[in-house]
Parts: structure tokens; sequence; C-alpha cells
């Protein structure tokens, strides 16, 4: 009999990419398996290409109602399996109001989220990066290990590179490397300083003549805009311009993609498009770019990493100039 999986993993954006070797490998593993996978509705984008995905359910975080609306969906579903891939309170509780009889996650589990699995698995999270700890779930589950590096089915169709394309219309590429700039995050202490990035930007496009390209959600747009006014050169800002597909088209054709610890940087890896990693108060050995077409950035201070989404000084941020992320950008552009 086929097995009915439901794939736990709301967000966010780089999570759910760094999910996806693990259930690609779970299809290989079922090939006759029904998949399906609950996402906050803003990343099904992610998803909705992807050969190993059947099934998108789209997550509203809109209160109680919304949660029983989505368990009746759920349930709807008759699901046998439960892979908790989040491993908190919200998404363990979704798992075992599915009714699947079996229900696992990884060791490193939130908020009493344990007290609704049937079974953790998988390796611990010292010293490993998030991809083979998912992976390492399913392997456990299936008994099956993979053969080999993991590797990122994320299709990137030809018209998602056209859109991308006309958002660059009018700006010279001939002979000129397309660098991706993505300067922001969720969490403020992964940011890097404004006026150190337009002074690297500045640098790139002096020595390269590149063509500086700007990424971000709409919400972005003014901080972005702070550092192009402290550019001397021309850039593009191309934040709350792109949906999903549009910027992997963008991140698929780059020269190099510049980022903090963020989406665009783990959707670069993915799409093994060259990434220079600027990291503080997170760990690269955990969430670093997982591709050999990396250079992380980071120095070293009593305190990090320390997964603090508030901090008075910024240390770990601030010790970083932009020489030092120019060594990364000339030894991959």
């Amino acid at each position: 009999m086929a097995r009915n999986f439901l794939i736990v993993k709301f967000s966010s954006f780089g999570d759910i990419v760094n999910s996806l070797p693990a259930i690609e490998h779970l299809k290989r593993c079922h090939p006759d398996s029904r998949t399906n996978w609950l996402v906050k509705r803003s990343y099904v984008g992610l998803l909705e290409d992807c050969h190993f995905v059947d099934n998108i359910i789209p997550y509203d975080n809109n209160g109680l109602r919304g949660i029983v609306e989505i368990v009746k969906k759920i349930r709807a579903l008759r699901v046998d399996t439960v892979i908790d891939l989040q491993g908190i309170l919200r998404s363990a509780l979704m798992g075992y109001l599915s009714g699947a009889p079996l229900r696992v996650c990884f060791p490193h589990t939130r908020e009493g989220s344990r007290l609704f699995y049937t079974h953790i698995m998988g390796r611990q999270r010292n010293k490993t990066h998030a991809v083979l700890e998912n992976l390492s779930v399913v392997e456990a589950l299936t008994g099956r290990r993979l053969n080999g590096r993991p590797l990122f089915s994320i299709p990137v169709e030809r018209k998602d590179v056209e859109r991308a394309d006309a958002l660059l219309n009018g700006v010279p590429r001939e002979g000129k490397p397309l660098v991706v700039v993505s300067p922001t995050s969720r969490w403020k202490t992964k940011m890097w300083d404004k006026r150190r990035f337009a002074t690297l930007c500045d640098m790139i496009i002096g020595e390269y003549g590149a063509t500086v390209v700007f990424t971000g959600v709409r919400e972005d747009t003014p901080y972005i805009e702070d550092i192009q006014k402290m550019m001397k050169d021309t850039s593009l800002n191309l934040s709350g311009k792109t949906d999903i597909a549009t910027l992997k088209g963008l991140v698929k054709q780059a020269d190099l993609v510049i980022s903090c610890d963020s989406g665009t940087m783990h959707l670069a890896s993915a799409l093994d498009s060259p990434v220079v990693a600027i990291f503080g108060p997170t760990d690269p050995d955990y969430t670093g770019p997982f591709t050999e077409k990396r250079f992380v950035v980071r120095r070293a201070v009593e305190c990090s990493p320390c997964r603090r989404r508030r901090c008075g000084d910024m240390r770990c941020m601030n010790a970083i100039e932009p020489a030092d992320v120019m060594e990364g950008v000339r030894r991959l552009l």
C-alpha cells in the first residue's frame, strides 16, 4: 500500500530550501507515495514546481479559525505519517491532530512539542548542517542512507529568467558580471552596516565594472535606497518587485550573490550560484550556504554565535570590513 506523508515545514524561506533534499530523498525511497506539504502561503512558490511534492497545503497564520480549517483539510487527507521539520508546538499539534499514527521529528524540538511525536529520530544538531539534520530524519525513517551529496531540485523555468530579464531591461550587461546583493534579513542582528555595503558595492563596480542589483521585500526598499544614496556608482533596486519565481530567475543567472544569513543566500546556494555570505550572530556550520561555491565572512568574537535577534553593540557584524568581503568576491567572481 502506498504511503501518504504529511510534511510540516511552515517557514522560513531558507529553512524550507534546506528541507528540500530530505523530501526528495523520501520520494525516491517511496516513489508511489503521496507527499503533502503544509507551508505558509507566502512560501508556496518555493514548492510549486518541485516534482517530489504532490500536494501543497497553504497555511495562513490567522488565528484559531485558520487552524481549525487547516486541521479539517489535513484530516481529510488521511495521512499515515507526519514528518515535522519545524519542531515547535504549533507544528507538532497540527501533526497530532492529523490523526496520523506515526509522527516523527528531529531531536532539537522546542516549546514542549516532543510530547506529540511518536518517534524522535535523526542527528543531533551539534555541528550538523540544517540540510543534513533534515535529511537524517528521513534516512532514519526509511532506513536508507543517501549516497553522495544532497542535491537541490529547485526548477527554474525559462519564463522565470525572462521575467527577471524584463526587470533588468535597459541595464547594460555586455561583458559585465551580474552581482545580486541581498543586504537585509528578518533579524536586524544579521544585517551588516549600510555604509559598508555601499563601500563594498562601489569597490565591486570599480574593480569589475559589475552590474549591482539589490533584492529584498517591499519593506526593505527604504533601507536599500539608503545604501544606494551612499554609493558613488549606479545600482538597481528590485526590492518588492520580484516574486519567488522571478527571484529564482534572477539568482540563477547571477555571477555572484552577496548576502547576510537570509533566504536569498540559501536560494543562491541551492541554485549553484556563487555566494559570499556575511555571518554574525548565527552559526555558518548550521545555516551557512550548502555549496562548494561559497565564501563565508565571519569574525570570531567571544559571544558569537549567540542567535540573538537583539543586541546592544553588534560587535560580530561591526568587526567585518568591506575588504574582508572583497576577499570573497575576488575568489569567486
